[in-house]
């Protein structure tokens, strides 16, 4: 039989790490965003969208869910390549599967080729 403390201490992990589980990655659009139209090609943007998905096995267990938004705006910044970003949408689904649920998160922007630096 285990003692009162080592019962706390067990506790506290299964808590500490539950909570763990419930934590995502920030995304930061400011660094890629449009900022100055005076400093991208505003007659050429073209649309780009990129999508990322997590499991929730058995509506528990969850594989992929938290990271999905960095993850899909880390593919949209790889469609972009050096363009700047502008009107930036997210998307978020989800659907059932047969032991759990897929969460799916589609991000769509304008990617604006940047001017070349005038010299003087």
């Amino acid at each position: 039989m285990m003692n009162a403390s080592l019962q706390k201490c067990l506790a506290a992990l299964a808590v500490a790490a539950t909570l763990a589980g419930c934590a995502g990655a920030p995304v930061n659009f400011a660094e890629r965003s449009v900022t100055d139209r005076a400093q991208v090609d505003v007659k050429q943007g073209r649309k780009i969208s990129a999508k990322a998905s997590g499991f929730q096995l058995l509506l528990f267990i969850p594989i992929g869910i938290n990271g999905r938004q960095a993850n899909a705006y880390e593919a949209l910044l790889k469609e972009a390549g050096d363009d700047a970003l502008s009107d930036i949408t997210i998307t978020e689904s989800w659907s059932y599967g047969l032991v759990g649920t897929v969460y799916t998160t589609v991000m769509e922007a304008t990617a604006y080729p940047r001017l070349a630096p005038v010299s003087k």
